[in-house]
């Protein structure tokens, strides 16, 4: 009797251990990570749930963030934030987790993909959870307009920027002061910007761009390079042109400006001042700048080209020929995938996370955060360049994305940008014929 006792206690008790175990996973989702289900995002770790963040970030980036999550964990009581690092193929790969329910909770999108997922319903719509919040990462109206647009649908926001990098100038000050020139400033246009192009590049007999005697067959220090990068599109705006209008009815590259303009950037490529397209890519388009075989480079803020190489100092990108400032500013951010088990933590993770990226990445898209002060605490490896690039953010605006912009993009390099760089073909002959195809691709 006493064996049958302790048989049917015995059995209770595991029945009991089985409840429990159900009833600390009963958040758990359908589906989770493959081959790993404590990976799920409707896993949990102890109360608090977890949360999966999908990042294309490489191995040192991807250990500089995993020290800010450790340290967010650590503070919050309701999420844990796993990272999915996947810098190869992201896209694809994440294209291919939103369409299914095992994706992850919060995603990076570049602006591109913001504006597209976004459209397609993909991203949670966390405008009520905004203003509702009164966390610093919420507050829209400290963002700086142009950072929120492409995660903007029908004046409703489906994500956060925590990037908005304007395109500088980066400049070897060692090579201007060898030409005897003055450093770039904001009078800087065009015509400043070609001439001194023409003075940096210099053959192996000494000989600048435009002298007499100069053999641009023996270049060995070039003023300028371009690939396609920085976009022809910057040219476009700094000469009062636009590639896509507001309301998205056409796309007006055949307008005198942005004639202009491309006919500009054609000519930059086509000159003595740029390394060939081959060259580039024998030796490496960044490569050339910090090997001091270019003078002069355009590239993002959060490049470490002024930081980690002697002389080297970001400046403002120069106006048009009418004094036009502008420049790209490339938008990078995070979203709620719409079918996260866990809106609530998620969003409450979104917002540490990126007030915890605008600490950490140049530049925050804030504008408490762009003060000149601010930034040196930050960002004291990057002093010297810091007053331009906050000028800069004044100016700097991403492409005007919709769902529709991997097919306007893709007719825009193959029928125009490709021809003009790596086929020296004449824009004034290409744009009529493309601007049609672009125009349709605009067409709902």
């Amino acid at each position: 009797m006493k064996r049958k006792w302790l048989s049917m206690l015995v059995m209770v008790m595991l029945v009991s251990m089985f409840l429990a175990a159900c009833g600390n996973n009963s958040n758990t989702g359908s589906s989770g990570a493959e081959g790993d289900p404590s990976a799920s995002s409707g896993s949990s770790n102890g109360d608090k749930v977890t949360i999966r963040l999908a990042t294309w970030a490489g191995e040192g980036e991807s250990k500089e963030l995993q020290e800010i999550l450790d340290r967010l964990n650590e503070q919050s009581d309701t999420y844990e934030i796993v990272q999915e690092s996947n810098p190869s193929e992201y896209d694809t790969r994440i294209i291919t987790q939103l369409s299914g329910d095992s994706g992850p909770d919060l995603i990076w999108l570049n602006a591109q993909r913001a504006a597209q997922f976004a459209a397609q319903g993909i991203l949670l719509d966390i405008t009520d959870y905004l203003t509702d919040s009164d966390h610093p990462a919420a507050q829209t109206d400290d963002y700086y307009e142009a950072s929120l647009q492409p995660f903007t649908r029908d004046e409703r926001l489906y994500g956060l920027p925590w990037i908005q990098q304007p395109v500088m100038l980066y400049v070897n000050k060692a090579k201007f002061d060898e030409a005897g020139l003055n450093y770039p400033d904001e009078s800087w246009t065009w015509n400043e910007f070609v001439a001194a192009a023409e003075r940096l590049t210099i053959d192996a007999n000494g000989n600048h761009a435009g002298e007499e005697g100069f053999d641009e067959s023996q270049v060995h220090q070039w003023g300028f390079t371009l690939n396609g990068w920085p976009p022809v599109q910057m040219f476009i705006w700094q000469n009062g042109g636009e590639v896509i209008l507001e309301d998205f009815s056409e796309s007006p590259i055949d307008t005198p400006e942005a004639v202009e303009a491309v006919k500009f950037y054609a000519d930059l490529i086509q000159s003595p001042v740029t390394p060939s397209q081959q060259i580039i890519r024998d030796r490496g388009f960044d490569q050339m700048f910090r090997d001091g075989q270019v003078a002069m480079f355009m590239g993002g803020a959060a490049d470490n080209l002024d930081s980690t190489i002697d002389h080297v100092e970001a400046f403002m990108v120069p106006a048009g020929p009418k004094d036009i400032k502008a420049t790209f500013a490339d938008v990078l951010g995070m979203a709620v995938n719409v079918k996260t088990k866990h809106p609530e933590e998620a969003v409450q993770a979104l917002l540490d996370l990126t007030d915890a990226i605008h600490h950490w990445k140049i530049m925050p898209p804030r504008q408490s955060l762009s003060d000149l002060s601010t930034l040196q605490e930050m960002h004291p490896e990057k002093a010297h360049s810091l007053e331009a690039i906050i000028a800069s953010m004044e100016f700097a605006k991403p492409y005007r994305y919709f769902e529709n912009y991997p097919e306007w993009d893709n007719v825009f390099w193959t029928q125009l940008m490709d021809p003009i760089i790596n086929g020296g073909e004449d824009p004034e002959t290409l744009i009529p014929n493309v601007k049609p195809l672009l125009d349709e691709t605009l067409q709902p």
